[in-house]
């Protein structure tokens, strides 16, 4: 590593998952987003932080490829938290994002243009799933790729291509207050796969057709389409959680889809469930207003989010300021 490089910073995007929640993991495509909340990555110091096992794992997958760098990296997941809890937004691929793209940045190379950042997500995919192997990758993808994306795995890579948002939907994100372990539900609904496959086979299958109906209303700009689905969406994920014993949908993610439907949209877990948050959808200023009312009587937390963030990026050699 030589001394030009030891101030370099990295940023990677949080996300947020849209659509595919389970059903991503038995072969369906979903859509994700990231978000402008980042992680930023810079060469460890003495006496900071250590970097997250995906970083550092995704990290040593560039060294594996283009030779050591005699260093590690740190990075700064802080606007990914509240109070020192997760958010649901996928931290933990944001950290592996940066910290795969800090390390082809030390060795010269560029981060971000698509050839490049199709080289970052290889090795933050593989270095994420050396850590985490039983999630899908999505959230890995819209860290290093931006954007609004469809995503499909495929193995050790995956299929990923970007979209258009469609113009009038309106976007609200509720934090639940409640930290949710998405190992915790993912193991609880592959004992249901052991237990009564049957059942679950059709839950999944349910939850397949409603993320293809998603992707098609979205890709068609059918916003009467995406709320329908977003909501059919939300109450596959409650059956699935019911058949597998653990709460995907809480009472309190199961509120604010009551909260959204009152007022003319639709909402539904972003992730695993169980807590985290709620991505919720309107089709016009006036329900995401009412909406945002009827959380705020509810002492419903409503994130400050913007969606279809930049990814993987190049900060420069400075101190970020905060988190764009």
């Amino acid at each position: 590593m030589v001394s030009s490089t030891s101030n370099l910073v990295v940023s990677a995007p949080g996300k947020l998952m849209v659509s595919g929640e389970y059903a991503v993991l038995e072969g369906a495509e979903a859509v994700v987003t990231a978000v402008n909340r980042r992680a930023f990555a810079r060469v460890r110091k003495v006496g900071t932080l250590e970097a997250s096992a995906e970083a550092r794992a995704a990290y040593a997958q560039v060294e594996k490829q283009l030779g050591k760098l005699g260093g590690e990296p740190a990075v700064d997941v802080s606007s990914l938290r509240s109070q020192g809890a997760k958010l649901g937004l996928g931290s933990s691929a944001a950290a592996a994002a940066a910290a795969a793209g800090l390390a082809f940045a030390q060795h010269g190379q560029a981060v971000d243009t698509l050839e490049a950042r199709a080289r970052v997500f290889q090795a933050a995919y593989r270095g994420h799933q050396d850590i985490a192997p039983q999630g899908s990758g999505a959230d890995v993808a819209a860290s290093v790729y931006g954007g609004f994306l469809r995503f499909r795995r495929h193995g050790e890579t995956a299929e990923v291509a970007p979209i258009q948002w469609p113009r009038d939907l309106r976007v609200g994100v509720v934090w639940t207050g409640q930290e949710a372990r998405t190992s915790t539900f993912l193991a609880k609904v592959s004992a249901l796969a052991g237990a009564q496959p049957e059942r679950h086979r059709a839950l999944i299958d349910a939850l397949k057709r409603e993320a293809e109906r998603f992707l098609a209303a979205v890709l068609t700009n059918d916003v009467s389409g995406v709320l329908a689905s977003t909501a059919a969406y939300g109450r596959g994920m409650g059956e699935l959680g019911e058949a597998a014993g653990v709460p995907i949908v809480n009472d309190t993610l199961r509120r604010v889809a009551e909260l959204a439907e009152q007022a003319g949209g639709a909402a539904k877990p972003s992730g695993a469930g169980g807590g985290d948050v709620a991505l919720a959808l309107f089709p016009d200023e006036g329900s995401e207003q009412r909406f945002s009312a009827r959380c705020a009587a509810h002492n419903y937390s409503l994130l400050l989010i913007e969606l279809g963030a930049a990814g993987v990026r190049l900060e420069g050699a400075s101190e970020p300021s905060e988190a764009r």
